[in-house]
């Protein structure tokens, strides 16, 4: 029965290609013109990697911006090349998004800098783990990272929605990652958190879309960032990293998708290839994408 199953969604593939398409222009049209000047944007995770170039992405636009991270001597560093870059306002405002009296301090700040705009909130700040499953004695580092990577995601967006629905055109840019779209060996509490991350958006989206508001999630491939460094468990911290993206360039392909309102953003050719195939061909795509997690996860040799 499965198999009649796909051979009737490969029949009627030209036709789903061509409605999607349809969805996808009359999207477009929704996104309308989106200039980033005097944009006024939120961003979590602000104070390296990914969420810092999306920082600099934006202040060389002239745009108005609210960082949000831990480490305050990190964000003043960020926050003084923002200016340099040309941003015409800068909000620093240490956050941990696992604390909910934090992120309210967060959003009350922004709604007083600029009076309740919020053109564009990034879910960004993120924890990482590199253990196998059977290695953990407990559930605290699982624990953790669900506190971080998705009640702390849907904390920020549930206070920052009422900014976002008094501004015309807001867009909600989720950072997720592959391992939303499969398990990866090693980082089960991680794609644990990144697939929660992922239902929960696109449920959301179903929720604001009439509203005006558009949810874009992210999944990036390998980026060169400090997240492997400082990621949860015991195992080892240097990763194969061949090919990996620059936090810069895929800073720059989020904006991107943001002006454009795109619904997701899958940034290697092989998880886009592996995104059209998992429904059609599961078991095959199950194989390719272990192989594919083995090699990246493969540690350098000393």
């Amino acid at each position: 029965m499965e198999n009649v199953y796909n051979l009737i969604t490969v029949s009627v593939a030209p036709v789903l290609f061509a409605l999607n398409l349809v969805c996808k222009i009359q999207r477009r049209r929704k996104a309308g013109p989106w200039p980033l000047e005097n944009k006024v944007v939120l961003i979590t995770g602000a104070s390296s990697g990914i969420g810092e170039e999306i920082a600099y992405e934006y202040a060389r636009h002239g745009a108005r911006i609210v960082l949000a991270a831990r480490r305050q001597q990190e964000l003043q560093r960020v926050e003084q090349k923002c200016r340099e870059l040309g941003a015409k306002e800068v909000l620093s405002v240490p956050t941990d998004v696992s604390d909910e009296t934090q992120v309210a301090n967060l959003i009350q700040k922004t709604r007083e800098a600029f009076s309740s705009q919020l053109d564009a909130l990034y879910v960004n700040a993120g924890l990482s783990m590199g253990e196998p499953f059977e290695s953990f004695q407990d559930l605290s580092v699982f624990r953790t990272l669900m506190e971080v990577n998705y009640f702390g995601c849907i904390s920020v967006t549930q206070q920052a929605l009422p900014l976002l629905k008094q501004t015309p055109q807001s867009r909600i840019v989720v950072t997720s990652s592959v391992a939303g779209l499969v398990g990866i060996p090693t980082r089960t509490g991680y794609s644990a958190t990144k697939f929660a991350v992922r239902g929960f958006y696109e449920a959301l989206q179903g929720e604001l879309y009439d509203q005006g508001i558009l949810v874009t999630l992210v999944y990036p491939g390998p980026v060169v960032t400090n997240i492997n460094a400082t990621r949860l468990g015991h195992g080892p911290a240097d990763l194969d990293m061949e090919g990996a993206m620059t936090a810069e360039t895929c800073a720059k392909l989020m904006v991107k998708a943001t002006k454009h309102g795109k619904k997701e953003l899958v940034m290697t050719q092989k998880f886009k290839m592996g995104r059209m195939l998992e429904g059609m061909v599961p078991d095959l795509w199950a194989v390719l994408a272990r192989r594919a997690a083995k090699r990246f996860l493969k540690v350098k040799a000393q």
